[in-house]
């Protein structure tokens, strides 16, 4: 009686039960197949003997090759790869040296990357073949070499590791050599694909994701070696996210030049400036660039410098022009995360960070306050640290109290009697203190700071002077006080140094770098580090100056931008939390977006009134006039962030709502016939939360529309106007859309 098949064979896979009358003899082919698998190691012999002896008998009956191989698969002792390669007679690619070659993970231009497993060790590698021919050019192989050393010399948990290299002979007369080397194998995804799946990875994820690719970076500096390629197809991210550098086979080298002369070197959309002029003449410094290039795609989505589809062209927009800022892009953005992409994306070397090192400390800086990557609700409130600001000039007091934005709960005092009272009637963590108070002295001030608490409760001061000169601000440290700034300083800077001495207060736990959590010392409210403080509120100023003009000319009530408020963040609020989407849960750029709501028809103000008030159709040239008013809007909005610097991320946010709220999502608005998505996401909110507001509000040419006649109307009767997702949003809320357009 046959034996059956053990469990772990399917059954459909290959007919191997036949009746013992059918069952033919034993094939010298297959059996010849199999001893040379088995003798390459491309199947282990250990996995062999563990096959059930009537499989092993069974499969040496099989007369078709293709029914071996799959048998095999089914069985796992190969890989589809493994099996393929047989098939086309590519042997040679099955080992390398004491690697057997498990499957295909990637192509470049100096190799082919395969997964592959020591022979005896079992361990999971990555091999990086050369790809060699007769013709092949003796500096590309030095270079592959260089390559590998390179790795080899690098030992760090960001950077991937080279644990071996070799040269396998030619497997026939008049074949090549293959030289490889091997490094560990890191399962994940490449920050390009990962950002591709997933839009808008959370701020304080990209910036511990960028700390560690800065830390990595920084070992290979301190080795003297140049990467020339970073970019997001070169960091690796682990399924626990961690960071991992790859590809140092365009490495500029101390003490040696391998580049061929007019070549260009590096990814034309994330290369430094003077790379493309030269990719001799770089340092450290270009890296730099190309890191804050990658760290703009990740939080913007976008490159820095999309490809235009001419080389010529690109070189010239990399050596000539700085790419879009980062908060005109996605302006809910940390100001301080900002400041510091842009800092790195500066076209001047020397405008750039000083070191890969540094830029690794700004981020687990801005990690400490970043609010932490998880599922779980965050509170609803949180006790904020409490700062009093000692300065006699009011409106720098006014200036520093606004840098902090909501995240601390601020008090003011201009003069040192101001102080004391302060000091009697609450407990602060931290007093920044002007040491040039009329009638004080810096160092009595300290001595009162101090003697208002014991050592473990006294808050932390920080000594702020135009005219005390750093070392004598500095001896003050010796008399109590803890760090100093001397003027001018910029707001990043004050805040920065705020929260730095927050972090060492005594009492107050010091995360490791890198940890999204600040002990227990709250993040500031409202989501992330570097909040511009005030901005949606400096907004609302320069909206309220349109919105009067807008009531007077386009005859707005005065509940008009109020009830838009409140739309917008009802929408918000139903739409799901996947995608661009995401960033309707972003409570800084929700704040903004309201602010900017009610400039969306500002153009209008242009429109002469005998077309703006037209009550039948417009011809064609009535209509082309008023097609101009978004982009006449947006005009005004970007000259006015030209004189207005700090407001850039808000009027940038404004200009794009101007701009794009007459587009529609099947791409027959106006003014540039955007469609779906490329017609930006506020853009899009608004445009729905406002013709819902118009519909229902009477007008001097026609009556108000009941709430279930507007519904219907935007949800059925106009078809392709809207976006789809913030259509069935609306619909969630439509209840609550009623309620607020009858208050």
């Amino acid at each position: 009686m046959q034996p059956p098949l053990p469990d772990y064979l399917p059954n459909d896979t290959i007919d191997l039960v036949l009746p013992p009358t059918e069952q033919p003899g034993i094939d010298p082919r297959t059996v010849t197949l199999l001893a040379d698998l088995l003798d390459l190691s491309v199947i282990h012999p250990e996995e062999w003997d563990e096959v059930d002896p009537a499989v092993r008998a069974r499969l040496s009956t099989l007369k078709s090759q293709a029914a071996v191989l799959d048998a095999l698969v089914a069985l796992h002792l190969l890989t589809p790869f493994q099996a393929d390669s047989v098939r086309d007679g590519a042997w040679g690619v099955l080992r390398l040296g004491q690697y057997r070659v498990l499957g295909l993970l990637g192509r470049g231009g100096m190799g082919v990357v395969y997964r592959a497993e020591h022979v005896h060790l079992r361990r999971d590698v990555a091999v990086k073949v050369f790809v060699n021919s007769d013709d092949t050019c003796p500096r590309l192989l030095r270079r592959f070499h260089a390559e590998a050393r390179a790795a080899a010399r690098l030992h760090h948990p960001n950077l991937i590791a080279c644990l071996d290299a070799g040269r396998c002979p030619p497997q026939e007369p008049g074949g090549v050599a293959r030289d490889y080397y091997v490094m560990e194998l890191v399962n994940g995804h490449d920050l390009d694909g990962l950002v591709r799946e997933h839009p808008l990875l959370p701020v304080p994820r990209v910036c511990d994701l960028f700390r560690q690719a800065a830390e990595g970076l920084a070992e290979a500096h301190r080795h003297g070696l140049i990467h020339r390629d970073i970019k997001p197809s070169n960091i690796m991210v682990t399924p626990d996210w961690k960071a991992k550098l790859l590809d140092f086979g365009l490495a500029l080298h101390p003490y040696r030049r391998m580049t061929e002369p007019g070549t260009v070197l590096g990814t034309i959309g994330y290369m430094a400036p003077e790379q493309a002029r030269d990719p001799h003449a770089v340092d450290a410094r270009a890296d730099l660039f190309s890191l804050g290039a990658s760290m703009y795609w990740a939080l913007t989505g976008r490159d820095p410098y999309p490809d235009t589809g001419s080389l010529i062209r690109d070189l010239q927009m990399r050596v000539t022009a700085p790419p879009l800022l980062v908060e005109q892009v996605r302006p809910e953005l940390p100001e301080d995360l900002c400041a510091l992409v842009n800092q790195l994306l500066a076209t001047d070397p020397a405008a750039r960070p000083a070191s890969a090192r540094g830029v690794a400390l700004v981020l687990a800086g801005l990690c400490r306050w970043a609010p932490p990557v998880s599922d779980a609700p965050a509170p609803e409130t949180a006790p904020k640290p409490n700062v009093v600001i000692v300065e006699d000039d009011a409106p720098l007091r006014s200036v520093l109290r606004r840098s902090l934005g909501d995240g601390f709960t601020v008090a003011e005092a201009g003069d040192g009697e101001a102080l004391r009272e302060l000091l009697h009637r609450q407990r602060f963590d931290l007093v920044a203190l002007d040491v040039n108070l009329p009638g004080a002295s810096g160092d009595q001030l300290i001595e009162s700071i101090r003697g208002h608490a014991p050592d473990g409760a006294r808050p932390m001061i920080l000594l702020m002077s135009g005219v005390v000169p750093p070392e004598s601000l500095g001896g003050m440290l010796e008399i109590g006080a803890d760090d100093f700034l001397s003027k001018p300083f910029t707001p990043v800077e004050f805040r920065s140094r705020i929260r730095g001495l927050l972090v060492r207060k005594p009492g107050r736990a010091t995360p490791a770098p890198g940890s999204v959590n600040l002990g227990d010392t709250p993040p500031p409210v409202g989501g992330h580090p570097g909040n511009a403080p005030g901005a949606a509120s400096r907004i609302r100023t320069i909206a309220g100056l349109f919105a009067q003009m807008s009531r007077e000319v386009l005859a707005f009530d005065h509940g008009y931008g109020e009830r838009l408020e409140r739309y917008v963040r009802a929408l918000a609020a139903a739409v799901p939390d996947e995608g661009e989407y995401a960033r309707l849960k972003d409570a800084r750029f929700v704040d903004l977006l309201t602010a900017v709501a009610p400039l969306h028809d500002v153009g209008m103000i242009a429109v002469p009134p005998a077309i703006r008030q037209k009550p039948g159709a417009l011809d064609e040239h009535e209509r082309t006039v008023m097609q101009m008013h978004p982009v006449l809007g947006a005009e005004w909005m970007t000259a006015t962030g030209a004189t207005a610097p700090a407001e850039v991320s808000g009027l940038s946010l404004a200009a794009e709502v101007i701009r794009g709220h007459h587009e529609r999502w099947d791409g027959a608005g106006y003014p540039d016939g955007l469609k779906g998505a490329a017609v930006p996401l506020a853009a899009r909110v608004v445009a729905l939360v406002s013709v819902y507001d118009v519909l229902r509000s009477r007008r001097p040419f026609r009556p108000a529309l009941a709430h279930t006649a507007v519904l219907k109307k935007l949800v059925t009767e106009s078809v392709g106007q809207f976006d789809p997702t913030l259509l069935a949003a609306l619909e969630r809320v439509a209840a609550q859309f009623e309620k607020i357009s009858v208050t």
